[in-house]
């Protein structure tokens, strides 16, 4: 449906999604590219809108996009396109700390933050992009001012690129403390490279949350040290992601944590908990106030590049709105 929407639209479709998630924006088009400014609680982002769905962004294109936030002290950048990223845009927008959403990341933030209506609209031609007052541009102009033009060079040096990679590299970490761009609660890097993010379904600062503090890592095998079927091993072409979780029932209700409650979106597919026989990494009920401690386990493609964290549909039938944040001191074991 993502697909679907006109190209005209989509760098609306982008501000409006992103309004949804408690940012203001400001579309600004440039050199025959369109841009989406953020602004929100302190912090800074820029987002390049791009529509299109044939060939994958380039590792050129992101490199471009990199000096443009280094260049105008942009706290986060994203490119977010319906369509994909080429190998070396996906490799230059990991060291850089550039946050690349494909369609397949899209699809995930509509559904996470059941928006399903809201591409309708746009597929449908029947949204026109306007926030609540009617602003076409979003609401009021941000401190963020492009260039006329984006000539993108012929060539770009090792060194240039480098000096860029760890510009925006430190902008990106003195932005820890505000809020991502994407707004999903936190990043891991394991040391093999392979990405691991988490979907909220609660801005940062909502009351009646469940707060889930989490860590992950990856491993070929999983010892429960319970129980007498000891080490399960991940199958051929599989990797286990184990996921640690400090959950805290920050609402006025009591929620129950099953096993089902969390899943992992990766490589097109929505994959939940891995069942080990006499053993479970989750825990009955959390009063209001109550905190506990939980550990996940998912057989993931030991070829997917990443994997998002996300909450089930019984979670958001039932109304527990979810906000992750990702603590190193979490350790992620079982």
């Amino acid at each position: 449906m993502i697909r679907q929407i006109p190209q005209s639209a989509f760098p609306d479709f982008v501000a409006t999604l992103w309004r949804k998630q408690g940012w203001t924006t400001t579309v600004k088009e440039k050199a025959e590219k369109t841009f989406v400014a953020l602004q929100r609680e302190g912090a800074e982002g820029l987002i390049w809108a791009t529509p299109r769905t044939g060939d994958g962004v380039s590792g050129k294109e992101l490199q471009q996009f990199v000096k443009i936030c280094k260049q105008y002290g942009v706290n986060e950048g994203a490119v977010v396109t319906p369509g994909t990223f080429t190998e070396d845009a996906e490799k230059i927008g990991s060291q850089a700390g550039i946050q690349l959403v494909d369609g397949e990341k899209l699809r995930t933030i509509v559904e996470a933050r059941e928006l399903h209506d809201l591409v309708e609209q746009f597929a449908d031609g029947d949204a026109t992009g306007a926030d609540e007052s009617g602003d076409t541009d979003g609401i009021g102009p941000l401190p963020i001012s492009l260039p006329n033009s984006l000539p993108i060079p012929d060539a770009v040096s090792r060194k240039m690129v480098a000096a860029v990679v760890v510009a925006v590299l430190a902008i990106a970490l003195a932005a820890v403390v505000a809020p991502t761009i994407l707004g999903t609660g936190g990043h891991v890097a394991t040391d093999d490279g392979w990405n691991v993010s988490a979907n909220s379904t609660a801005t940062p600062n909502a009351a009646n949350a469940l707060e889930v503090r989490w860590n992950a890592k990856r491993v070929p095998k999983v010892d429960p040290k319970t129980g007498d079927d000891g080490v399960y091993k991940a199958r051929d072409g599989k990797q286990f992601l184990l996921v640690s979780m400090n959950v805290t029932n920050d609402g006025d209700d009591t929620v129950g944590l099953q096993s089902q409650d969390f899943a992992v979106r990766s490589n097109g597919s929505l994959l939940g908990a891995q069942a080990l026989t006499n053993t479970t990494g989750h825990s009955g009920v959390l009063e209001s106030g109550d905190s506990t401690t939980v550990w996940y386990v998912f057989s993931i493609d030991e070829d997917a590049p990443s994997a998002t964290i996300v909450t089930s549909g019984r979670m958001r039938r039932s109304n527990v709105p979810v906000r992750f944040v990702r603590d190193k001191s979490v350790e992620a074991n079982v």
